[in-house]
């Protein structure tokens, strides 16, 4: 009897264990296809939360929806599309690439992706490679409109393509109605002249070493004038700049650089200036960027038969600065403000000052464009001016307009017009000037 019950209780015992498996199992397989139903519900929100967003030009909250799509599915095509995107809307040229990359290999419209690609390589001036999508999207795209536009990118990548060596000569003549070597030194005792002279520039540039994202390049400038009566005026300028840069793809670029600069006047020394600077450039998106400028200028200048006192303004100056830059089709420009700090041997030639200014160019034609700048300037010199016994303060407003009609790659003329008008507290300083040019320009290499 022991025995019997014994088994009955292990078959009940038995039964029951069957029986929770078995229920088990059925909740197993019934909450299993929920689960895997509400990742993909979810990831299907968040990719059109992402696309949503982008199309409304959020793209910085598009990342957010976007990344939680990736997580869910690191492998998509689509999802990696998408937030390449919204990095390459942001400027994260270095992420956009990687993306764009990932979703060519998980099966993503080629067209689609070579057309984003090959316009990161271009912006970050990686022109061989950006010839290569540009090309394979031209091959396979039957958008006409972008097919133009890649054209246009691929056009440009030509003829951005890196040289060594790069020289221009530009030649023409000037009419000056007050010629003045700088409006804040004119000589004392002269007469306000006007005249003629011929003008001529030279600007060349040489890359001497790049690796990598690094480049180092030398630049040098020459100017000369020659006028038709104040030969005394006659300006030789002479200016070599090496700067070394490190163009990393993403958005910020920084590059390092310093400047030496001579000028003569007549067939006397006028001044000399060791210029070191930094700039640090940052990209948000395709049309804007952002320089933030310093630099720290020493001065030596020499006295001469026309500036006697010339050297007593010898010392440095500090600037500090930013600069906007903006790009859209067939219009460019900048606005910027900086803050000058000028120290000298003599504490009248001290001031403290600011700039500010904006120019813009506009492509009128195919070959005509227009450039327009205005800029104001304030200087507040901290001693009292010897005769005046009193502060200066100059406000000087300038405005110019250049016409330029290009011929071919390499020829150009231009007509240009700048006014400058500069109000002083000392009666000294007070001039107007115009000065009024046409220029010819050939670039050599």
């Amino acid at each position: 009897m022991i025995q019997e019950k014994g088994n009955k209780e292990n078959i009940r015992v038995c039964f029951f264990k069957n029986l929770i498996s078995a229920l088990l199992l059925v909740l197993f397989s019934v909450i299993m296809p929920l689960h895997a139903n509400a990742g993909s519900e979810d990831y299907e929100l968040y990719i059109a939360e992402g696309i949503r967003k982008i199309n409304g030009g959020e793209f910085s909250d598009a990342l957010g929806p976007l990344k939680k799509a990736l997580k869910i599915s690191p492998d998509n095509a689509e999802t990696a599309y998408y937030a390449g995107i919204a990095y390459a809307r942001l400027g994260n040229y270095k992420e956009a690439e990687k993306l764009f990359l990932k979703s060519l290999q998980a099966g993503e419209n080629a067209e689609n992706v070579y057309i984003e690609l090959g316009y990161i390589y271009y912006v970050t001036s990686r022109y061989d490679k950006a010839e290569e999508f540009l090309s394979k999207f031209m091959d396979i795209s039957e958008n006409e409109t972008l097919k133009r536009y890649a054209l246009k990118l691929f056009d440009a990548c030509r003829e951005n393509e890196e040289k060594p060596y790069k020289l221009s000569i530009a030649a023409g003549g000037q009419y000056d109605s007050n010629v003045v070597l700088e409006p804040s030194n004119p000589p004392p005792g002269t007469d306000k002249n006007s005249d003629t002279r011929a003008v001529a520039y030279i600007t060349s540039e040489a890359t001497l070493f790049k690796r990598g994202v690094i480049k180092l390049r030398v630049d040098y400038n020459f100017y000369q004038n020659i006028h038709s009566d104040l030969d005394d005026f006659d300006v030789q300028y002479h200016k070599i700049t090496p700067v070394l840069e490190i163009a990393a793809p993403g958005i910020v670029k920084p590059s390092v650089g310093y400047s030496l600069e001579y000028a003569f006047l007549g067939n006397e020394g006028y001044n000399r200036t060791h210029t070191y600077f930094g700039k640090i450039t940052l990209k948000q998106g395709r049309k804007l960027s952002t320089d933030l400028i310093y630099e720290y200028r020493d001065n030596k200048y020499w006295d001469s038969n026309t500036f006697q006192n010339n050297s007593i303004r010898s010392g440095y100056k500090n600037t500090a600065g930013i600069r906007q830059n903006f790009y859209l089709s067939g219009l460019s420009g900048d606005a910027y403000y900086f803050s000058d700090f000028n120290r000298a041997k003599e504490g009248y030639w001290d001031f403290n000052g600011y700039r500010a200014g904006a120019a813009l160019t506009c492509k009128i034609t195919a070959p005509l464009s227009i450039n327009v700048s205005g800029q104001y300037n304030e200087r507040r010199y901290r001693d009292d001016y010897p005769v005046f016994q009193k502060r200066r303060l100059d406000r000087m407003q300038q405005f110019s307009v250049r016409l330029t009609y290009i011929f071919s790659r390499r020829i150009s003329a231009s007509i240009t017009e700048t006014y400058t008008v500069n109000n002083s507290n000392l009666g000294t300083f007070d001039y107007k000037r115009n000065i009024t040019g046409i220029f010819f320009t050939a670039g050599i290499l």
